[in-house]
């Protein structure tokens, strides 16, 4: 398998200029440059001074110094660097991907997974990533993993099925005793699951505020 490509200031600024739907022309436009002068910047054939960088970071919401270091200074940005198509397998590609998946981690909180009663999905030391808001009806939910908030005040991480009563869910788990037609107040899809591989060394609980992913001891 073949390494991911080395990020560059060109493939940073051209994986942004496509997440926004901007073609070169339309980018030199909105800086003020000429037509041509977006193609050069992304092949890396030379850098732009820095009152050029400062106009490109404003017309694709990033930071000057995300562009020349890949430093993001508000979101947590992914690049998206190949395929896996069928029977799970790398597709090949004639250009590396210049896709950037930017995550939506201000509206994101984590739980720390603290036993196995959701094993093998969920695995012990996982941190497991809900919406900071219920923004669904739990029957919109229905066959999903989610954080369910019963109405006696308990919060659990199971799997929403319906119950025999229309108004009332089963709550199963992989390795537990299903919880059986209970009332929810409220619901929250599981989005995604990390590994302690997936955080940095120097990842810690904290209240935080703004964009910052919130870490919740409760599992």
């Amino acid at each position: 398998m073949s390494t991911p490509p080395r990020s560059t200031f060109g493939r940073r600024l051209r994986a942004l200029r496509l997440t926004h739907g901007m073609s070169q022309v339309e980018l030199a436009q909105r800086i003020g440059r000429h037509q041509t002068a977006i193609g050069p910047y992304e092949r890396d054939e030379y850098e732009p001074p820095r009152d050029v960088v400062e106009k490109l970071a404003a017309a694709l919401d990033t930071s000057p110094e995300y562009l020349y270091f890949g430093r993001h200074p508000r979101q947590t940005a992914l690049s998206v660097v190949g395929r896996l198509g069928r029977a799970g397998l790398l597709e090949p590609q004639d250009e590396p991907s210049a896709e950037l998946v930017v995550l939506g981690d201000d509206r994101l909180q984590g739980y720390r997974l603290l036993d196995d009663s959701m094993a093998p999905v969920f695995r012990e030391r996982q941190l497991v990533l809900v919406p900071a808001v219920a923004s669904q009806k739990p029957v919109q939910l229905l066959g999903r993993d989610v954080l369910a908030e019963l109405a006696d005040g308990r919060v659990l991480l199971r799997r929403l099925l319906p119950a025999a009563d229309p108004t009332r869910f089963d709550l199963a788990a992989y390795n537990a005793s299903i919880l059986p037609s209970v009332t929810l107040k409220s619901a929250r899809p599981v989005v995604g699951v990390l590994w302690p591989e997936a955080w940095s060394e120097g990842s810690r609980s904290r209240s935080g505020s703004g964009n910052t992913l919130m870490v919740d001891e409760k599992f």
